[in-house]
């Protein structure tokens, strides 16, 4: 079987598993570095963390007793980092937090400098009207989302008839999928959970108001602007190529979960040949791998688990994510989304569907057409986000995670041993849970008579929201996901934040862990977005999550700022 491919049979799938089972030696299991790569890593935690320590001195409340060996050096540093919107302000302060030093208060202004600089729209948040939106409000989403998929003509179009009725769409020259689109979007019925006055969503529903605000000023043309304005007039981004993506210079990775791109790679090798070729894979294989989704992704765990195909394919993928994040050095991992199938409001188009996500299209794919039909997993408008890698109790993708009491949970997948204990679990105002979970991976690597145990060790935050939707954090929150930066380990200093597609809850959050983990970031807070796509493509979906990235920005850098003080 190739790399990364899915197999297709049970006698496909039993002789890729005999074959995995002899011929995982060492060099094959987990990645192994290039020379170049190697001698760069090295330079960095020998020379890089203690620079960073040396800088933490300087800035401490006890750099007087700390005397720099050059001071040219010292006013260079100064020039450098203490420019008041410059977000290394924050990733000093980190340093100097994890160095158990106090930070100078010039660090801390400048801090609330680049704070300010999203204080509008938090301001702006709080301002405005938690009650239902009306079927002009929805209409007025919907036409920014027409435009911004470039169908703008044809709404000036409807709009010169005259008419607004479903009808007219008849009249107008357009493409019989573009009257589809038209249709179902545009004309969908109104969601209640957004026209209605359910308290769960009044923070959802602000951040849609706070999206039409026109709180951005263009000076040449003198005219103001609101976020959904301006996102919308860069047009459908285009999707990430790759799995997974590192914004440069800094700890930070980005990527989509275990739903595919990760199976088989670095598990196992062919044949000899294959062995001397990627005996040693480097890092920036990992950063390679082709996208894709698996249909084990949406499949229930029963009817995964009837097939011995679907269940190494399904297998394969959690493997292959987990011994990914191993080579890449991970310590943390934020998933943000759902183990199983939900229900959600698409806040993109504002549809709420009302009928499962399975269809007929779906059950008539080549190897759907045996599933249970009726299973639960079925009748809900979404499929699960990824597979149940770190334990949830309501994962339905089938692993055979078992509970040992006391929030500790097993699950044994071909030789891994995985142990999950869940810590603690944080929610926010729409009851929207934070869970955070210590989790265990251990399995033997080798042959027979050679066999080595190989351990990791991981920080698993599940933040449960919908696709496309804003994370909307609250204070508590935000403050367990700076002790989580404060606390990453040395040695597994990477933070791997993930979702289904590894674009939209991916940056709406990674907009915001960026101030106080990513140096250089801009200060202005559209450009920041720009920024972030040169990374990783199509980065945050909808303006929702755009300003709930930058209100939690906003809220990271208060919560710093408040370390500093104490």
């Amino acid at each position: 079987m190739s790399e990364g491919k899915t197999v297709n049979s049970d006698v496909a799938a039993l002789a890729h598993k005999f074959k995995r089972s002899i011929s995982m030696a060492k060099p094959h299991l987990v990645n192994a570095l290039s020379v170049k790569d190697a001698k760069t890593i090295r330079q960095w935690e020998d020379e890089g963390r203690d620079n960073l320590t040396e800088r933490s001195r300087m800035y401490s409340s006890t750099r007087d007793s700390q005397p720099p060996s050059d001071g040219g050096s010292e006013r260079s540093m100064q020039s450098l980092y203490c420019e008041p919107l410059s977000s290394c302000n924050a990733q000093y302060a980190i340093t100097l937090l994890r160095d158990r030093f106090g930070v100078d208060s010039q660090i801390c202004d400048n801090m609330k400098q680049r704070m300010h600089l999203t204080t509008p729209i938090t301001v702006e948040l709080k301002r405005q009207d938690d009650k239902g939106l009306t079927v002009a409000d929805v209409q007025g989403i919907r036409k920014g989302l027409l435009r911004e998929a470039g169908c703008l003509g044809l709404m000036k179009q409807l709009e010169g008839t005259g008419k607004m009725d479903a009808d007219s769409v008849k009249d107008l020259n357009m493409s019989e999928s573009a009257v589809a689109f038209f249709k179902n979007i545009y004309y969908g019925e109104c969601p209640e959970i957004m026209t209605g006055e359910d308290p769960t969503y009044k923070d959802l529903r602000k951040v849609v108001r706070t999206t039409n605000s026109k709180l951005f000023v263009n000076a040449t043309a003198n005219e103001h602007f609101s976020v959904r304005d301006w996102f919308t007039s860069r047009g459908i981004q285009p999707r990430p190529v790759y799995t997974c993506s590192l914004v440069s210079n800094s700890d930070l990775l980005l990527g989509q979960g275990p739903n595919g791109g990760h199976g088989g790679t670095g598990l196992y090798a062919t044949d000899k040949g294959d062995k001397d070729k990627k005996g040693k894979e480097n890092l920036n294989q990992n950063l390679t791998r082709m996208t894709s989704h698996i249909r084990e992704l949406w499949m229930s765990g029963s009817d995964i688990n009837q097939r011995i195909f679907h269940r190494v394919n399904r297998d394969e993928e959690v493997l292959g994510f987990l011994v990914g994040l191993k080579q890449m050095k991970v310590g943390v991992v934020i998933a943000l989304g759902f183990p199983r199938s939900y229900n959600m409001l698409n806040v993109k188009t504002m549809i709420y569907g009302k009928n499962g996500y399975a269809d007929t299209d779906l059950f008539s794919k080549p190897g759907m057409r045996s599933v249970q039909k009726m299973d639960e997993c079925y009748k809900r408008n979404t499929a699960r986000d990824f597979f149940n890698y770190f334990g949830a109790r309501d994962g339905d993708d089938g692993l055979p995670w078992r509970d040992l009491g006391g929030g500790v949970r097993k699950c044994q997948i071909e030789d891994f041993e995985l142990t999950s204990r869940l810590l603690k679990t944080l929610k926010n105002e729409a009851g929207w849970p934070m869970d955070i979970y210590e989790l265990h991976v251990s399995w033997s690597d080798g042959c027979l008579c050679s066999s080595i145990k190989e351990e990791m060790d991981l920080k698993v935050i599940n933040i449960r929201t919908w696709d496309q939707s804003p994370s909307m954090l609250v204070a508590d929150q935000v403050s367990e996901l700076v002790d989580t930066v404060l606390d990453v380990d040395p040695e597994n200093c990477f933070v791997f934040i993930h979702c289904a597609g590894g674009i939209g809850r991916t940056g709406n959050l990674a907009y915001g862990l960026s101030e106080i983990m990513c140096g250089d970031v801009p200060k202005d807070p559209l450009k920041k977005l720009e920024w972030f796509r040169s990374f990783r493509p199509g980065c945050i979906q909808t303006p929702e999550q755009l300003v709930d990235g930058m209100t939690l920005s906003n809220m990271i850098l208060e919560d710093m700022v408040d370390r500093c003080d104490k």
